[in-house]
């Protein structure tokens, strides 16, 4: 039996030795981040919403036309050139872009994944869009309530009840969810038919909706938890200041951002998990990201907020933005527009190489120049340092694997300028870094290091 046990210890240990080694990840936000402009252009956008659109981000430009700019050449290229002059915000939701010509009420939707048009109509008589999916337009005219099945027979379905008002709406296969501040307001796809309920609280934010229930900003200060199969109020939670921003869905938990500038995580059953003090008042709603959420800032501060590790990593100082930012491949972007000089900037991590100098006063002839070279977020990294003179021959060159941080040693052989430029190949990307420097010659006589003696 001891032999047994010895022998499985033994199987275990080996397996473990000659199992694969666990990839290296790159973190979604790690310092230091780097801003960066993604292209520029002049004239304004028609509007401010950025989206997903041909492997870059698309706008629509101040033609009215759906552009996009690929993110590796940098260039801005149509996408689909709108037939009309888009007078009413867009409305997307998931690749489905609705623009709308109030003037003769005409109203299309684009589907930016396929890049193709989906639906053009006229006279529907769409005050505004409440939402949209791969059968159905939900939308509303003077409070009139519209459900119109644009992918199938185009039937529209028209609630009787009205309402001044209208949130956010949801889809399922069997039903649409359409809440107002004071009423849930359900349509039946199967029937056609309109249902209504009161809700427990009146509603001053958008809702959110995950796993059978709506969440939503309430008044009285509370964050309010609606169970939709059973209707009834499962919880409501106090706030220090009113919620009017939509809360979030993010790792498991519900995060909410009231009007005193602090970022609020709950567990499902209504119990307060972790606090975050923002510092000042969002410039717009917190933008979920794969491990972050995103917080653009009114002073000018964006903060990227992992409510998993309990960790804020700040970015100061940022462009004032046009619109709403898009976070996109674990980068976050967002325009800018000063006059007519427009630009879309890219904030993320900072893929690259840096090269930094030792400390010394004078870089001499015959003298040891140390420098360290370092790859920032680059996995598995395989890189060539070479020093070049002032006629680009190679005066000094040196391979290595690996990231992390690594120290090499030149002794310049000859006054002159010289560059040390390092190229890096790694698994995620590939980084180049350079470098400038100066060497003086030590025998020829300087006369601000001249020594009377």
């Amino acid at each position: 039996m001891k032999a047994q046990s010895i022998l499985l210890l033994a199987l275990f240990a080996f397996s473990g030795a000659c199992s694969r080694p666990r990839p290296v990840l790159v973190p979604e936000i790690s310092p230091p981040l780097a801003l960066e402009e993604v292209c520029a252009w002049t004239g304004a956008p028609a509007w401010n919403l950025l989206f997903p659109c041909g492997g870059g981000v698309g706008w629509i430009d101040a033609a009215g036309r759906i552009v996009a700019c690929d993110l590796a050449t940098k260039k801005v290229t149509e996408v689909f050139a709108v037939p009309f002059a888009v007078t009413a915000p867009p409305f997307l939701q998931g690749d489905l872009l609705v623009l709308q010509d109030k003037a003769s009420d005409r109203l299309l939707i684009y589907d930016l994944a396929e890049r193709a048009l989906k639906f053009d109509a006229s006279r529907l008589g769409a005050r505004q869009v409440l939402g949209v999916d791969a059968d159905c337009l939900v939308y509303h005219d003077n409070g009139q309530l519209s459900v119109n099945f644009w992918r199938r027979s185009g039937t529209v379905f028209r609630s009787e009840e009205k309402s001044a008002r209208f949130f956010n709406c949801f889809f399922s296969p069997e039903r649409i969810l359409i809440p107002t501040p004071e009423r849930l307001r359900t349509f039946w796809k199967k029937s056609g038919r309109f249902a209504s309920e009161p809700l427990p609280q009146t509603a001053i934010s958008p809702f959110l909706f995950s796993a059978g229930h709506l969440y939503y900003g309430a008044s009285g200060r509370f964050l309010v938890k609606y169970s939709i199969d059973e209707k009834k109020l499962i919880w409501k939670l106090k706030l220090g200041q009113a919620l009017e921003r939509r809360p979030l869905a993010f790792a498991g938990t519900i995060v909410a951002s009231p009007e005193d500038r602090n970022l609020l995580q709950v567990n499902r059953r209504g119990s307060l998990l972790w606090w975050q003090g923002l510092g000042s008042a969002l410039s717009f709603d917190l933008l979920p990201m794969s491990e972050n959420l995103a917080a653009m800032l009114l002073n000018r501060e964006i903060k990227f907020v992992d409510p998993r590790r309990r960790q804020v990593t700040p970015f100061p100082g940022a462009a004032r933005p046009l619109g709403p930012p898009l976070a996109w491949r674990g980068d976050l972007y967002f325009m800018t527009c000063e006059k007519e000089s427009c630009r879309l900037l890219r904030l993320g991590n900072r893929y690259g190489v840096d090269i930094e100098l030792e400390p010394a006063p004078v870089l001499w002839s015959g003298s040891s120049l140390r420098f360290t070279v370092r790859m920032q977020n680059l996995i598995e990294p395989r890189w060539e340092c070479e020093i070049l003179d002032a006629q680009d021959r190679t005066v000094f060159s040196r391979s290595k694997e690996g990231g992390g941080k690594a120290s090499l040693v030149w002794v310049p052989p000859q006054a002159g300028k010289y560059v040390i430029r390092v190229r890096a190949k790694a698994r995620n990307r590939d980084a180049q870094g350079e470098l400038s420097l100066q060497v003086l010659d030590a025998q020829q006589v300087v006369p601000r290091f001249y020594l009377h003696f």
